[in-house]
């Protein structure tokens, strides 16, 4: 586009008038902003002037630059709040100012307001298109330039709260999410673990059997075997001490068969004073009977609690998992008769 040969205008009011007329006390809605940073860039210095007493009434801080060259140098030492920029001007003109401006993400977000005496709607049109928030056309009138002054200045400031709120949000998002997940594997482990002992429990146990039947469905190497444990007499324990030293004995009882298992084996706690054990690291019968006798001598042990020194006795039965079995349950099922069947025998 051709650009017309003009002469620059300058503002309507002098400085005595904008002193007489402008009568906006710091109250008024342009000061709520405060404190904002504004740069003029143009290079008709009567332009600039009253441009910077105009503003400068209202409160704003103003700085000045006369030239686009001079306007870059002026927002890399310091971000302005916003930039009224004209548009004809003998190094850069306004809209390779808005363009480099725009292209930086450290001042992309400057809001621009386009000065000119260009009145062609393709030249407002560009300005739009460059980046350029709104555009004043020469000769100003006062309130026009202060309203919409105001508005950017308003308008920004929605913005940076919109964005530090989003920010908020997502950080809370990210908290509340981070708390979700410690729950829910709080929960899982919960409800993996027995309340009392802190070992696994029933649940736990039967989803580890059903891997290992499936392991010994797909080899027929793997062996694993299940020792069902009930104590003998636990309830006079609990009648005779308290259910409190009855508690504090299973939980021992509990530490107990887990240091003499293999960390590839498995004990969990069924409910009341029954254990199982899952052994899948043995060679033959005669190495899970030796192991049963480990685990009866461990249960002999005296338990020392609350001064008391108890101890008990008790049965335990074994199971072999079979790659025939439909469900691992039998396992367990077969353990327990065990069980009963060396109770029956005493």
């Amino acid at each position: 586009m051709m650009q017309p040969n003009l002469t620059y205008h300058t503002l309507k009011p002098t400085m005595n008038e904008l002193h007489t007329n402008l009568n906006m006390d710091l109250s008024s809605p342009a000061t709520q902003l405060l404190p904002s940073e504004i740069l003029i860039v143009d290079d008709t210095l009567e332009n600039l002037r009253l441009l910077s007493s105009m503003l400068s009434i209202q409160g704003y801080s103003v700085r000045k630059a006369t030239g686009g060259e001079m306007a870059l140098n002026s927002v890399d030492s310091l971000l302005p709040d916003l930039i009224l920029l004209d548009i004809l001007m003998p190094d850069l003109n306004g809209y390779e100012v808005c363009v480099q401006l725009k292209r930086n993400p450290q001042t992309a977000n400057i809001p621009i307001i386009f000065l000119s005496a260009l009145d062609d709607p393709l030249d407002k049109v560009k300005a739009f298109d460059v980046g350029g928030v709104d555009y004043l056309t020469k000769p100003f009138q006062v309130e026009e330039v202060l309203t919409r002054v105001h508005n950017q200045l308003l308008l920004k400031s929605a913005q940076e709260k919109i964005l530090g709120l989003n920010n908020q949000l997502q950080e809370w998002v990210v908290e509340q999410n981070n708390k979700l997940n410690i729950a829910s594997t709080h929960l899982l482990e919960i409800s993996h673990s027995d309340s009392l002992t802190n070992i696994p429990n029933r649940s736990s146990f039967m989803k580890r059997l059903e891997q290992s039947l499936f392991l010994a469905k797909m080899d027929d190497s793997y062996k694993f075997a299940v020792l069902y444990i009930d104590c003998d007499h636990f309830r006079e324990v609990n009648y005779s001490f308290g259910y409190y030293v009855g508690d504090e004995l299973l939980k021992q009882l509990a530490a107990k068969l887990q240091d003499i298992i293999h960390p590839d084996d498995m004990v969990a706690r069924l409910g009341g004073d029954q254990f199982a054990i899952l052994l899948s690291k043995f060679t033959d019968e005669k190495q899970v009977n030796l192991f049963v006798e480990k685990v009866l001598a461990c249960l002999e042990l005296p338990f020392e609690i609350q001064d008391h020194e108890i101890t008990i006795t008790g049965s335990v039965g074994i199971g072999y998992g079979q790659a025939d079995d439909a469900v691992a349950d039998i396992t367990l099922k077969n353990a327990e008769i065990a069980m009963q069947q060396v109770r029956e025998r005493r």
